[in-house]
């Protein structure tokens, strides 16, 4: 069996990506189930790796988890998100109102649009196979793009968020898109989603409330579920929190989703990755995983395996150190698995 690694996405992946696609469920902009939708995002892709960025802009760095030479999984960096029509959200406000006659003091929640992180980088697109979970894969794609940005600091701009889908019912039921989005956009979430997946952001702006709205005035239901992640989407939320992001209010414009966000230097992954010189390539022995990084933008490589390390020093295997394309003397950025 060979090794499950990650690598920058390719155009001949595009109908293995489609079959993940289909299999998310819908809701992932980055990730749409419509083919011309999905394969623009790819040669787009592509396209970002191949342009040999020097700063951050509009390029998307998507990867795929190959495991036994199938693509089992999706993560990707967005250097710099909103330059064409900015990124827009809401952010969950407090609003007080009293009345010294009446004795009252109200606080109220307020959806208030922003372009708070119009300019900042973002992570997501992760989504693994469900054929795939119980692996410690999840984990996998998540920590390789942390990697990535230390890799590539100069290609991605500070801070990153990341959006999560909003909650679903067991029936597909959508409280924030029926209550807020529908009745502004005119049209259902599948196609608003696409319209975001084809053909950019920009009828957001032009479509959505430009006032702030009262929480209060929507649906209990719709209340309820805002800045709730979808129930498949609370594993990936735990790992942001734990990585160094925060959850400050802001939510996403569809579906009430939660936004986190966190500087570079916070995340745990980049805090702890060190860069070591490789001295040997024979067999480590009994010693823990590592998760290795090596290469830039299409060569770049990400790889879970055992590694030796001593001071600056780095022991690994032949079959790891061919996956990475690596030699003796080379440079390995690694994190503690």
């Amino acid at each position: 069996m060979s090794l499950a690694f990650m690598r920058p996405v390719r155009r001949e992946d595009f109908d293995e990506i489609l079959t993940l696609a289909k299999q998310s469920g819908g809701g992932m902009t980055n990730l749409p189930s419509d083919p011309d939708a999905l394969r623009a995002r790819v040669n787009f892709v592509a396209e970002s790796f191949e342009a040999g960025a020097t700063q951050p802009g509009r390029e998307v760095y998507m990867m795929v988890l190959e495991n036994d030479g199938k693509v089992i999984g999706t993560s990707a960096v967005f250097s710099t998100i909103g330059l064409d029509h900015g990124f827009v959200n809401y952010r969950i406000n407090k609003t007080v109102h009293a009345s010294t006659q009446l004795n009252k003091h109200i606080e109220r929640r307020l959806l208030v649009p922003t372009h708070d992180f119009t300019g900042c980088g973002e992570v997501g697109a992760l989504f693994l196979s469900p054929d795939a979970r119980g692996g410690g894969f999840g984990k996998y794609l998540a920590r390789t793009r942390y990697l990535f940005i230390a890799q590539h600091r100069e290609l991605v701009a500070d801070p990153v968020c990341a959006e999560l889908r909003g909650w679903r019912g067991p029936n597909g039921e959508q409280p924030f898109w029926e209550a807020l989005g529908k009745p502004f956009f005119d049209m259902e979430f599948e196609d608003a989603d696409l319209a975001n997946s084809a053909l950019g952001n920009q009828f957001i702006s032009d479509l959505m409330p430009r006032h702030p709205i009262y929480a209060a005035l929507l649906p209990k239901a719709a209340r309820e579920i805002l800045g709730k992640p979808h129930d498949s989407a609370i594993p990936a939320y735990n790992m942001l929190i734990k990585e160094g992001f925060h959850y400050r209010g802001y939510i996403d414009v569809f579906d009430g989703g939660p936004l986190v966000d966190a500087h570079i230097d916070d995340l745990e992954t980049i805090k702890a990755s060190k860069v070591y010189k490789i001295v040997k390539i024979t067999d480590p022995g009994e010693v823990p995983l590592q998760l290795m990084v090596a290469g830039r933008l299409t060569t770049f490589r990400a790889l879970r395996a055992p590694a030796r390390i001593d001071g600056e020093a780095m022991t690994l295997d032949q079959a790891s150190a061919d996956v990475l394309g690596v030699v003796k003397g080379d440079e390995v950025r690694a994190v503690a698995w």
